[in-house]
This record gives C-alpha cells, structure tokens and sequence, in this order.
C-alpha cells in the first residue's frame, strides 16, 4: 500500500478545491481575486479553447504580479473541459526537494490516474504509457519552471498530448520559454483602480481606503507600482495603524525595503552570473531612464558583455525598454538593487561598490572616506 506524501496530498486538495471553485468563480473567488480578469481574457484568447491543437502557452513577468494566482484561476475555471487535469505547483521547489523524475512521474499518475503514482522512468518512456497519453485530452499547469530543459522534459513536447491539450507555463525567466512554446504573455502590474482596491481590501478590510488616509494609501499604492505582493504585503504591514505609524513606515519603506518583497524579487537576481549582477546594480545606481544605447554602450566600455548581459536582464523582467528606447525599471526592483549595495557597509558607505545619493556621496569626498581599492 502506497502512502501519499504531504505533497502529494496537498496536490490532491489544491485540485479538488479548484474543481469546485470553478462553479464559484463567477461571484465569490471573483471578489479576492482583484484585476484578475484583465489577464484572464487574453490568455484564454491565446489559448484557443476550442481548436483542436494542442497549445502550450507561457505566463511571464517579474515577482509578485500574481502569475501562479492567475494560472490557478484559468485551471479552476477551463479544467472541467479536459479530459484530465494536473497542476504541478512550485515546480522549481519541488525538482530541487524531490528531482525531475518524481516531478515527471506525478505529473503522468495525475493525467492517466495510475493507482501507483511512481511510475519508473523506464515504464515512463514505454509505447503503451506515451500512447495513453496521446488519447487524452488535458490541461497542463507547470508553476514556476526555471530552466527550458525541466520544461521540455515534463510536457513541452506537442506530439506527446492528446488532441486539444493545453499546457500553462508560468515563469520568471522568458528564456525559458524559447522552445516549444506556441504564445508568451507577458503579465503586467495592476491598474490604479485595481491596485487602490486591493491594497485597500487588506489594509481597511473593504474596497476603499478609511477616510484621512486617502493620501498615505496613494502613497502606498504608487510605492507598489502595481505589483499585487507589494500592495498585499503593505497592505497587511499598515493594517489598523494610525497614520503617525503610517507615515512613519512608508518613509522607512524607502529607505529599508520590506523584506517579504524582497525575498521574492531576488530570486532572479539570484540567477544571474557575477558580471550580469554587476551590470544590474550599475544600471540600478545610475542607469535606470537613460537611453539604451547609451547605456549598452557604456557597459561595453567598462568591460562587461553588454549585448548578452541586457538581453538576459531583460529575460528575467529586472529592466525593460521604454517605447522611446530608454531603460526603465520596477521601483521595487531599483530598490532591490540600492539595497544589494546598502549591505555591502551598513555604516561606512565609502566601503560600498557604488554611491549614488548625493548626501552620502559628499559625506564620503569630503571626509576622504573613499574605500582603498588594491
């Protein structure tokens, strides 16, 4: 007798809630679910519900804009049109807890509803289990996948699917979506109606903000930037406060980066290779709005394989490029980045890589505070 793991059983609630949030969706969920519908459409529109292809589609965008929440909302709602279903959670997680295999073989027990979910991976590979999984009609969700290697190896593969398959993508890193991927949608932040309603639904419990703290939540909201973790996180943070204390924490929050948010953002940053790090923080201190060029340029000058080195900064969303060809970045991000530099030397910001605040840039020059560099 085989005995599920905690994973294994969370797996199996998390889908059989979602089943039954489908019939809810419309009215209940729809309320918590703030903004949710201005992705909703247009990926269902990618889709193709009705074609017979089969379609794999890929969620991307930085930390925290939701792309999990809105890969569960589209399996919540589309899943009781497929033949079988499998939502495959915290992918990346999960392959460094359990590795590909078991990922793989979860994944296949789901969809063909083996009684024994760890199928070898020499019965994976075999005629009869690929020609089962040909006849199927099923809706795929692969959450959180880092690497196009994990992704091909549990699904990205269309010939394998049934007619009418559909595979959800959901990534940090656009790269990962390079092969096999049939549309990207790139998930945005949210509206100013929406982000004024959420971050108000968490920190008032309703729709609006209190009365006296209209102009503090428009602080809040614009800190965000849209992002529906920060309008959470800080929501949460200034629940039942006053507004001395809420004063006092959004001025803190531009100088100490609340660190729930931070955790988060980092992970890309994380990823990135010694010289790509150093092009972020550079471009995080002094770059952020200067023209592209001129910028790419400059990193070249400086030593750094510029060209690559953005075109990888831009896969995993810490920049982008404006329409007038200029480098813009996520507040969130930017302080992500000064706050990188910030731990370098808490207290002696001559011992830092970069200065950019002016105030500390004159402490520095005329106190001769400059780091010694060897």
């Amino acid at each position: 007798m085989h005995i599920r793991t905690e994973y294994e059983l969370i797996g199996e609630i998390v889908k059989d809630v979602m089943q039954k949030l489908n019939h809810m969706y419309p009215t209940e969920v729809k309320e918590t679910l703030v903004g949710i519908d201005q992705n909703l459409a247009p990926i269902e529109s990618l889709l193709r519900i009705r074609s017979k292809e089969v379609r794999i589609i890929g969620i991307w965008g930085m930390g925290g804009l939701g792309k999990t929440t809105i890969a569960g909302a589209l399996f919540a709602k589309l899943s009781s049109q497929f033949e079988a279903s499998c939502f495959l959670a915290n992918v990346k997680e999960e392959h460094e807890k359990q590795g590909l295999d078991y990922l793989r073989n979860k994944l296949l027990s789901e969809i063909l509803e083996d009684v024994n979910p760890h199928i070898s991976t020499s019965k994976v590979r075999t005629t009869f289990v690929m020609k089962r999984l040909r006849q199927k009609k099923v809706l795929i969700v692969l959450d959180d996948v880092d690497d196009p290697k994990k992704l091909e190896y549990l699904a990205a593969q269309h010939d394998c699917l049934g007619s009418g398959s559909r595979v959800i993508v959901t990534t940090r890193d656009k790269h990962v979506l390079s092969r096999g991927v049939d549309a990207i949608y790139e998930v945005k932040g949210l509206s100013l109606h929406h982000a004024v309603r959420l971050f108000s639904l968490n920190s008032f419990g309703k729709t609006y903000p209190e009365r006296g703290f209209e102009m503090l939540s428009k602080q809040a909201v614009d800190h965000a930037n849209g992002n529906p973790l920060a309008l959470k996180v800080l929501g949460s943070v200034l629940h039942s406060r006053n507004e001395q204390q809420w004063d006092n924490a959004l001025r803190k929050f531009k100088k100490v980066p609340n660190a729930e948010i931070q955790n988060v953002l980092r992970w890309s940053y994380d990823r990135l290779d010694y010289e790509q790090k150093n092009m972020f923080l550079d471009i995080a201190c002094f770059f952020r709005g200067e023209n592209k060029e001129n910028v790419i340029r400059l990193l070249d000058i400086c030593g750094f394989y510029a060209y690559i080195g953005i075109k990888v900064l831009l896969e995993k969303g810490l920049i982008t490029f404006s329409d007038e060809g200029n480098v813009c970045m996520h507040e969130l991000i930017q302080e992500m980045g000064w706050e990188i530099v910030h731990q370098e030397s808490i207290n002696d910001p001559g011992r830092r890589s970069r200065l950019w605040d002016l105030k500390e840039v004159y402490d520095v020059l005329k106190n001769n505070r400059v780091r010694k560099i060897y």
